[in-house]
């Protein structure tokens, strides 16, 4: 942290993330500490602890959420690699979606995780008061090596992407293309 306070005039704000960052235990205190010095706090989460998130939310240390919604939840397990409680991941995004801060839910667009279909169901679930992101996969430095081998979408395709987000979103934006 004192590393920070000599920055200030060069950093506008701090992103905490992870791994998942609402795991470790003085995530409260962390933020608080950020926010008292004087910087905009983001958090990167991918929702799966949703009563840690609302105490952060009401904390009001939080400015910026953002959470990752993998894919749809059939097939959430292949896309993380373990059993996720869905519910919690609801309960986040309800969350969110209630808070009074700025927020963005974001997608990566991996070949067989994510298809026209998926965007579809995830982008009505964002609703339309909510900011969604389309992100490209990049297959360099994939945890599964099989990744490495996937050819990302083509621009047209994640344009595609974009335009059935739009129809069910307040907005939707892409990274990466």
């Amino acid at each position: 942290m004192r590393i920070l306070l000599p920055r200030r005039d060069f950093i506008d704000g701090i992103v905490i993330t992870g791994g998942e960052p609402t795991v470790y235990p003085n995530i409260l205190e962390l933020a608080a500490s950020i926010k008292k010095m004087g910087f905009a706090v983001k958090l990167d989460t991918n929702g799966s602890n949703p009563e840690i998130l609302s105490a952060l939310l009401s904390s009001e240390t939080i400015d910026f959420v953002a959470m990752d919604i993998k894919t749809t939840w059939e097939k959430y397990k292949l896309a993380a690699g373990l059993d996720v409680d869905c519910g919690q991941l609801v309960k986040s995004i309800e969350l969110i979606k209630a808070s009074h801060g700025d927020y963005e839910f974001r997608t990566t667009c991996v070949p067989r995780l994510v298809e026209l279909n998926d965007i579809e169901e995830i982008s009505r679930l964002v609703g339309i008061s909510g900011k969604y992101a389309l992100q490209q996969f990049q297959p360099e430095n994939t945890l599964d090596p099989e990744y490495a081998k996937v050819k990302p979408y083509s621009a047209e395709t994640l344009i595609t992407f974009r335009e059935i987000a739009r129809k069910n979103t307040g907005s939707c934006r892409l990274i990466g293309v």
